[in-house]
């Protein structure tokens, strides 16, 4: 087995715009050895999470050349042109067969039967024929496919840069977690049989509806006493007359409503109180007459619109004929019922449940048994980025991929989610692939460090040799940007770079660094440079490592100059 999990060498990608192809990668190389955590860093529109959606193959691009191995695998495909034509051509024929068996279709029905019904065989027997014809020649696609699919979350996962975009917010967080584990079969057997669950949901109604009773049964009480009033009404021949009484409900729910929270906050204050020997009601009642009577009003008040509803509701059940509202409640329940058997029929079982809250306790969240009941909206930002990298880490894959993970999160939350990921590294021997812009989590956190620009790799080597000895004008110019609190370093002025990466659509005949460097000569123009080694295992892509060497001191005053000359002082 080789000991680079990931290999990416010469990656060249394009995309397909109105205004033609726009190559977003320019011969990319990076290597993540086992259990290795390389940083990538550089500025927005570098290429970094198109490296990263390639590796994986979920970006839309189209690779022009390159290879990307995972543990020796090739994990790019390319179509031979042979197969690419004849899916093409097997394409057009199959849409021009469609249209003209609707063509056909029309004439069959309007002006010649005979005629028509020929054409329209003829059509789909040829549309069908050249379909199956492109669909053998994507047999390789197909199984290139499933081979990907595979890998994705078995042996490479991914944390997106935002975890509330790529997080459903449909589903539950145990919902989500289970579907990728049973997608890539790695759920438990379940403890209860399929014949149980379905008994299980068959009688989930009753279940239901006792549960209702148990956990509200004073609401409870006055729907099903409401139906027994209404039925009554109308056997007895009084619902004209009882009309009225409906709207004694503005009334009675909040009583009703007022006397289940005062219990409620009995229960809590004789919880909180038992050990001074007061009862709850005392301490409740306590006070003047007025204020008892307000604590009444203020308790009641939030049920008055269900008041107000059920009263027109009720109303209505005692207006209407009662054959309608038999058909009506035979309706809904026809319709309710199999929504609520299928809905307990898909929940978890309890075994998938516990493994489940095993995992997200893994990745240190607090409560796990609530939290995987929530949905993503219940969660914080620093929750639902652990809920991704538990999402992630289900499969217990060998490298991750982590896109900015701490983009948006406060400095405390960002240290838990590194530290959580130092520990993955550390426990489960994952290599990781961290994507940032800040080169203090590079330094925090990573082995070696890769420095991309505009599409291109223009630096890479350790930690201590990228941030020590930085031999690329642009690593130093991202190093010199960081605001510093040593004694005699202050500075009144942020340095920058100046400038902004170039435009994708731009060509350069020599090096995408120069408009923005102060050592730029005819060279640089010119000539691409190449990526040269100026120690063992650090690499540069700049004509000028010699001269630069160990003169960083004048590269960053050589920016601050550059910078103001270009007309961009920094931001005090």
């Amino acid at each position: 087995m080789t000991e680079n999990v990931l290999e990416i060498e010469g990656l060249r990608v394009h995309f397909d715009t109105l205004d033609g192809p726009i190559e977003a990668l320019h011969s990319v190389d990076l290597k993540v050895k086992d259990k290795q955590i390389m940083g990538l860093v550089g500025e927005s529109g570098c290429g970094k999470s198109v490296t990263s959606l390639v590796t994986i193959g979920l970006a839309t691009c189209d690779v022009d050349e390159g290879s990307v191995k995972y543990e020796g695998e090739e994990l790019l495909f390319r179509d031979s042109h042979s197969n690419k034509r004849i899916q093409d051509i097997s394409g057009l024929i199959t849409v021009a067969s469609v249209l003209a068996s609707i063509v056909s279709l029309f004439w069959m029905v309007l002006i010649n039967p005979i005629l028509g019904t020929t054409v329209f065989v003829a059509s789909l027997l040829v549309g069908g024929l050249s379909w199956l014809y492109g669909f053998f020649a994507k047999s390789e696609s197909r199984k290139h496919q499933k081979f990907m699919r595979w890998v994705r979350g078995n042996e490479i996962s991914m944390i997106f840069q935002e975890p509330m975009s790529a997080l459903n917010p449909l589903y539950t967080v145990e919902k989500q977690i289970s579907e990728v584990m049973r997608t890539h079969d790695r759920l438990v057997d379940a403890e209860t049989p399929r014949h149980t669950r379905i008994l299980q949901a068959l009688v989930s109604p009753f279940s239901l509806f006792a549960r209702a009773i148990r956990l509200s049964p004073y609401v409870s009480s006055a729907v099903i006493g409401i139906f027994a009033f209404v039925t009554a009404a109308h056997v007895g021949g009084f619902s004209d007359e009882a009309e009225l009484w409906a709207f004694l409900l503005v009334i009675i729910f909040p009583i009703l409503g007022s006397r289940s929270s005062l219990k409620e906050r009995m229960k809590a204050i004789e919880t909180d109180f038992s050990v001074i020997g007061d009862s709850a009601e005392e301490i409740i009642l306590f006070g003047s007459t007025d204020t008892r009577w307000w604590r009444l009003l203020s308790t009641a008040a939030p049920h008055l619109p269900l008041g107000i509803a059920s009263s027109i509701v009720v109303y209505l059940m005692l207006w209407m004929p009662f054959s309608a509202l038999l058909g009506m409640v035979v309706i809904s329940a026809l319709l309710a019922l199999p929504v609520v058997m299928l809905l307990d029929y898909l929940e978890l079982d309890p075994a998938h449940t516990r493994q489940v809250i095993g995992i997200v306790e893994d990745v240190k969240i607090p409560n796990p048994e609530a939290v995987v009941k929530m949905y993503p909206h219940e969660l914080s930002g620093g929750m639902r980025q652990r809920v991704m990298i538990a999402m992630m880490m289900a499969c217990e894959p060998k490298l991750l991929i982590a896109d900015e993970p701490t983009t948006a999160l406060d400095v405390t939350i960002q240290a838990q989610i590194l530290k959580l990921m130092r520990d993955l590294r550390d426990e489960k021997g994952t290599a990781i692939l961290l994507i940032t812009h800040d080169l203090g989590v590079i330094a925090e956190m990573c082995d070696d460090v890769t420095v991309m620009y505009a599409g291109s790799v223009v630096e890479t080597g350790s930690i201590t040799d990228v941030l020590s000895r930085p031999r690329m004008p642009y690593s130093i110019g991202l190093l010199h940007s960081i605001p510093t609190i040593e004694a005699g370093s202050e500075r009144a002025v942020l340095p920058i770079i100046p400038g902004q990466v170039p435009d994708p659509n731009l060509h350069f005949d020599g090096c995408r660094f120069h408009p923005r460097c102060p050592f730029a000569d005819e060279k640089c123009i010119s000539t691409p440079p190449p990526m040269m080694e100026v120690e063992p295992g650090h690499f540069a892509a700049c004509h000028h490592t010699d001269s630069i060497g160990e003169n960083v001191a004048e590269v960053q005053a050589a920016f601050d100059v550059f910078a103001a000359d270009y007309g961009l002082e920094g931001v005090a």
